[in-house]
């Protein structure tokens, strides 16, 4: 009997101990909360992912991952169980992102909330719990990513390198010099238009004065010119008198007597001449009005004339 009482009491002893050790850490671990257990489903990889992993809502520790499994109808689907705390309660538009922690490699879950159905989500073992969808993150592809950025930087290496050829280095080398040449004479030209530019006040200077010359130059022949229009108008009258003077002195003389009949022929040819000179005068002026005041240019010499053989000998050479 007192064996059985000291393995009854070692017994009892041995339940006790390891009741308050398990108290005793879960109190020093502080996880004395009530969890509930959800399913995540994952059509992705879940590289990083281990048990244990936290889960976080919101930015917030809520639990941590229990199972990671393959879903045995569809082994491409991935199962994975979490544990969080009792006092959050998810909705049917939770969804779930797999992050990563620094640069370890290591991941956790990240529940969130879209809002758009506000329905209280059942846990398992309750009816009418689901599972909860995991979003592929945007870190998920990164490795493809960075392998095409490395593909576009081999591509752009080797262009560069085809452009940085011995070929083109030679032509870009002369384009240089050429460059350089081109600047070099660029440089002289300035050094060369220098004086010009400085003397280009007085130049223009001068020129505003011809201009005002020339101004003044043209407003005194317009004035010439309706000057000689004026004397022209008179003339032309002059000889149109002239002409119906002749005409009645021709009529006159045919009238008259045989004893004044030559004199009155005389004055009718000196008549004549004079109206021709009018004539050509007149012509001279409306040709050359300017040599009213110049007086007429000299006519080329002809042959035996001053002058005549220099001209000539001026134009053969």
């Amino acid at each position: 009997m007192e064996n059985r009482a000291y393995a009854l009491a070692a017994g009892l002893f041995t339940v006790l101990l390891s009741a308050c050790v398990v108290l005793a850490a879960m109190w020093f671990t502080g996880d004395t909360r009530q969890k509930i257990r959800y399913v995540l489903e994952s059509h992705y990889p879940v590289t990083g992912l281990n048990e244990q992993a936290v889960v976080r809502y919101r930015g917030v520790s809520i639990g941590k991952v229990t199972t990671i499994e393959f879903d045995r109808p569809d082994p491409r689907v991935i199962l994975i169980g979490i544990a969080i705390d009792g006092s959050v309660k998810l909705t049917r538009g939770t969804y779930a992102e797999l992050r990563y922690q620094g640069v370890t490699g290591l991941s956790y879950v990240m529940l969130d909330d879209d809002g758009s159905n506000r329905e209280p989500l059942p846990s398992v073992g309750q009816q009418g719990s689901a599972r909860i969808l995991i979003r592929e993150s945007p870190f998920a592809n990164l490795a493809d990513v960075a392998q095409q950025v490395l593909d576009d930087a081999r591509e752009t290496a080797k262009r560069i390198n085809a452009l940085l050829s011995e070929q083109n280095q030679a032509q870009l080398t002369g384009t240089l010099k050429n460059i350089e040449l081109a600047s070099r004479q660029l440089a002289q030209l300035a050094q060369a238009m220098g004086p010009i530019a400085k003397n280009s006040a007085a130049l223009i200077g001068d020129a505003r004065a011809t201009f005002g010359h020339a101004d003044q130059l043209l407003t005194e022949i317009a004035g010439t010119n309706r000057e000689l229009a004026k004397h022209l108008d008179a003339i032309d009258r002059a000889v149109a008198s002239v002409d119906k003077a002749g005409e009645s002195v021709t009529t006159f003389a045919e009238n008259a007597s045989v004893e004044t009949l030559p004199r009155i022929n005389q004055l009718a040819e000196e008549l004549s001449r004079a109206s021709r000179s009018l004539e050509r005068l007149a012509g001279d002026l409306k040709q050359q009005p300017q040599s009213l005041l110049f007086g007429r240019r000299s006519g080329t010499p002809g042959p035996g004339e001053p002058g005549f053989e220099a001209r000539t000998a001026g134009a053969a050479r």
